[in-house]
């Protein structure tokens, strides 16, 4: 008995469908003495039993699903000779070939989204570039001046960086009993935009900014005023320019939204006295009182305890109508200046909701502005204070930062699992995920919240990692850092390869290092330009070939360490069908220190593809079988 939900002969269609979309279930290899099957599908919303018809070589049964969008499971009940067992997915997946089991099976899944969703087609098509602006580049030294002066008129401590190597702060400074994360190198506007040529060279259609609001701290995630970039970087003229600029080398720029909490001392709490109007911890006559939960005491609740983080109530209508709705609401403010979207930081402790309330006002002013969330899990099945969340179906996010697709990608390439485990993975996404998101997912390797790829791979540190401290006097030998930089080499193929929008985190195209926060946010420097010419080769490739944007991609494992990854175009039309020329590009990669023998038969291969699609390529491929070699700790692209 066999059933591969991911396979198109036993699940037609295969993935993500749209809210009312008809499909074909099938089950293989069912003997005669089976009596009956039965489909037994659920969800948050329903729970139906189907009795399956038996064909000549199967059983099977035509479902239509739901019209609400949301997640639905199914696994099957087989009697047999009066007796009962089930078949459900193996345990972990939810995609893929199941198997029999006596009791308590698991599920397969099928993600429902709404029929009308469609995401920005030149996320799926660009090259995304992650900037913390204190550290990038000094465009102006008077900025430094002015952010110091204004700071600490406002009793804030501050220190200035004299050189722009030094290592960032990463304990209390002297005097002080706890780190302060108080510390600037002085990175501007005006050095973001004094690279935009650069980052135009380099093949960069977007740009992310961490947090540019005033707040009194170098990553900004404690706001202090929405509307205000912090003088630190400059001012909101600057910001403009930058995006005029920006927008001349047809270049996007994103904004962190941090909507779940504000900062203590800010405009709307003012904790400190240093704003002029009175704010929530002033009383009740404050017009941001109702934004914040106060207790009976005058405690607050606050971000994950920190009372330096008062938690907003983000479904107060007076803070929906500051951030949202309002006619100078804060993400209109910004749009007007020249944003192209947002990226919302822990959109997962953001209501459904709110994020759809964002995502309409949003799509109001403009289709093709983007909103992308910060969640580090399956953006499908994410669950949060209780509740299965639905941002990822349509009514909410464009996008996802795709944590789980570094810690995939870093785990095979240390060898922590196999070439099937991530073409298993991979998959799963592409399944699981619907299309319109999936082709826009911000593939990330790096970010200001975890370690740098080359120190990544070059520690082997994938997710444990010691003290700030220890981190501190940790040295990379050069032994570890070439290791770190063959690696990282194949791990930015990968990132390039699959379907989304390839996130490189300033530096990361010179191999900077960084273990965590704030060594992950060192000052940017060109630490290897051999580096940099393979990241161009992979952003050229990229960017001049349509097929490794919006074609339809095939995972693969030809051999227990070798992944394979197939991006190809057929009749002439992309995933969206959109025409494009036929094309397909093959990626295979090598982690390992022996060179790998490879044949390939595409014939063979069906899991998560459109099977018509790929028999429209095969019929046109003079020969559908790769025999060829891949050296060690190597990537090699073949065009078929």
């Amino acid at each position: 008995m066999i059933h591969n939900a991911s396979v198109e002969k036993y699940r037609t269609p295969v993935g993500a469908v749209t809210c009312g979309s008809e499909m074909m279930i099938r089950l293989y290899d069912v003997g005669q003495e089976v009596n009956k099957a039965e489909i037994i599908m659920y969800s948050e919303s329903f729970h139906r039993e189907y009795e399956m018809k038996r064909k000549k070589d199967c059983m099977e049964e035509h479902i239509k699903m739901t019209s609400e969008a949301g997640v639905v499971w199914y696994y099957f009940r087989i009697w047999e000779h009066g007796k009962c067992y089930f078949y459900g997915a193996r345990h972990g997946k939810t995609q893929g070939e199941g198997m029999i089991v006596d009791d308590n099976p698991d599920s397969f899944q099928i993600t429902v989204y709404e029929e009308n969703f469609d995401t920005p087609r030149w996320m799926s098509k660009g090259i995304m570039y992650q900037i913390f602006p204190d550290r990038f580049c000094q465009g102006n030294k008077e900025n430094m001046k002015r952010g110091k002066a204004y700071h600490e008129s406002m009793g804030r401590t501050v220190y200035l960086h004299d050189d722009w190597e030094e290592q960032p702060v990463f304990g209390p400074l002297p005097g002080k009993e706890f780190y302060d994360p108080c510390d600037y190198f002085g990175g501007d506007i005006e050095g973001i935009i004094s690279k935009l040529d650069d980052l135009k060279r380099l093949g960069i259609s977007c740009i992310y900014l961490n947090p540019i609001g005033e707040a009194a701290s170098n990553h900004r995630y404690n706001t202090s005023d929405y509307k205000k970039v912090d003088p630190f970087l400059g001012n909101n003229e600057d910001f403009k320019r930058l995006c005029q600029l920006a927008k001349e080398r047809r270049i996007h720029v994103i904004l962190d939204g941090v909507y779940s909490h504000t900062g203590d001392d800010s405009v709307y709490f003012n904790k400190k006295g240093n704003y002029e109007e009175p704010g929530a911890y002033q009383g009740e006559d404050s017009k941001y009182y109702d934004w914040y939960d106060f207790n009976e005491d005058g405690t607050y609740k606050s971000w994950w305890g920190f009372e330096t983080l008062p938690e907003v109530n983000e479904l107060n209508e007076k803070f929906v109508d500051y951030i949202i709705t309002g006619e100078d609401s804060v993400i209109k403010h910004w749009l007007k200046l020249g944003a192209s979207g947002f990226r919302l930081d822990v959109a997962d402790e953001l209501p459904d909701e709110f994020i759809f309330r964002l995502r309409s006002e949003l799509k109001k002013k403009f289709k093709n502005y983007a909103l992308i969330g910060e969640v580090w899990e399956d953006v499908t099945t994410k669950e949060s204070y209780g509740t299965k969340r639905k941002y990822a179906l349509g009514k909410g996010l464009d996008s996802a930062m795709n944590y789980p697709l570094k810690v995939n990608v870093t785990d095979y390439l240390l060898g922590n699992q196999s070439a099937k485990d991530m073409k298993t993975f991979l998959i799963s996404q592409q399944c699981n995920y619907p299309k319109p998101l999936y082709y826009a997912l911000m593939n990330l390797l790096s970010s200001h919240d975890i370690p740098r790829i080359r120190t990544t791979l070059a520690t082997g540190m994938n997710e444990n990692l010691p003290s700030r401290e220890q981190q501190a006097e940790y040295v990379i030998t050069s032994k570890m850092d070439q290791k770190g930089k063959a690696l990282t080499r194949l791990a930015m193929a990968v990132q390039f390869f699959v379907p989304g929008m390839p996130c490189i985190y300033y530096g990361d195209e010179y191999g900077m290092h960084g273990l965590m926060d704030p060594f992950n946010r060192g000052a940017f420097f060109e630490n290897d330009k051999e580096t940099y010419q393979e990241v161009l080769r992979l952003t050229s490739l990229r960017n001049r070939e349509k097929v490794l944007q919006t074609g339809y991609a095939l995972y693969m494992a030809p051999t227990e360490n070798v992944l394979a990854i197939l991006r190809f175009i057929s009749e002439k039309k992309d995933v969206f069908g959109e025409a494009s020329e036929n094309k397909a590009i093959l990626l295979l990669v090598n982690p390992t220190m022996k060179k790998e023998e490879i044949n390939l038969d595409l014939n063979k291969v069906k899991e998560g593809v459109n099977e018509n699609a790929l028999q429209a390529l095969l019929k046109n491929l003079s020969n559908a079988v790769i025999k060829t070699n891949v050296a060690p700790i190597d990537y090699k692209v073949i065009e078929l």
